[in-house]
């Protein structure tokens, strides 16, 4: 999740425990999360403020005490607002590779014939105890834990409850011209990636994306409430966060850099997305 990658392959955990605690808070290079997906189920908490959350094609908002479940290879980012969140990140399929037992229950969740619900609101109190329970033991960092049975204890009595109680979508068949576009979608997120440093033009998204400008752009915003090109700026300005926080490159190499060739022009759009300018960033002002 957080390597500034669209598509992440990143291994989280180990190859014996596949799974991954992350703290998000306003310090964290990443507070703001970007476009990705992964082949890892996640978990958000929310600990304090509201978090926006974009999956697939909807939006949904949440609160302190509000949980999300993102399955694998689902299209996802998020705008936090005075917020602190943690995330879980597992392989569902990692964990219980050599449990038949528990496996025997989970392959319709694997197959996508059974999609539980993605927002569980604080009022959902009984899946919200167990998403608590498994959170506190990665965010307690003092004393003696056994953190990884926790884990297997708490995902499987989390499965076992949403199975149990029918806490799934009722569309179980994501429909498919909606998972087309989401291809489609995170075709372009690459392509950014690949190419961030050189001059992007919408017409060059559009053509990698098989659209119309105009389309496009309408498409492109209505999942990500941004327009491609808005979308484009704050992706380079994220990268440049990540090179001021980690190398000693120059303020106008960074730029340089992540595609900004006019140094003035990067210190204000710097600073309309991070709040202060790139020179304050790296000091932590």
């Amino acid at each position: 999740m957080y390597q500034l990658s669209f598509h992440e392959g990143k291994q989280h955990g180990t190859v014996e425990f596949p799974a991954e605690y992350y703290y998000v808070d306003k310090e964290h290079p990443q507070y703001h999360m970007a476009f990705h997906w992964h082949k890892e189920w996640e978990i958000i908490r929310i600990l304090k403020g509201s978090f926006l959350l974009h999956a697939d094609e909807e939006e949904y908002e949440a609160q302190a005490g509000d949980t999300f479940l993102l399955r694998d290879g689902m299209l996802h980012g998020g705008t936090p607002t005075d917020c602190i969140y943690e995330c879980f990140v597992f392989d569902l399929h990692g964990l219980f590779r050599n449990m038949d037992a528990v496996k025997k229950y989970l392959r319709p969740i694997y197959r996508n014939r059974v999609l539980p619900w993605i927002r569980f609101p604080r009022e959902q109190e009984d899946v919200n105890a167990i998403v608590e329970e498994l959170l506190t033991a990665f965010r307690r960092q003092e004393g003696p834990c056994p953190r990884e049975l926790i884990a297997l204890g708490n995902i499987s009595r989390l499965f076992a409850l949403i199975l149990e109680k029918g806490y799934v979508l009722q569309e179980t068949v994501t429909p498919q011209t909606s998972s087309r576009k989401v291809a489609q979608l995170k075709t372009v997120l690459e392509y950014i990636e690949s190419h961030f440093s050189s001059k992007l033009t919408l017409e060059e998204l559009a053509g990698v994306a098989g659209m119309s400008p105009k389309y496009f752009c309408r498409f492109f915003r209505s999942v990500t409430q941004q327009t491609p090109m808005d979308y484009v700026n704050y992706y380079r300005i994220e990268r440049a966060g990540n090179l001021l926080s980690s190398t000693d490159l120059s303020i106008t190499g960074v730029g340089m850099e992540c595609g900004f060739n006019d140094g003035s022009y990067f210190v204000k759009a710097f600073k309309k997305y991070k709040g202060v300018t790139p020179k304050q960033y790296r000091k932590g002002e």
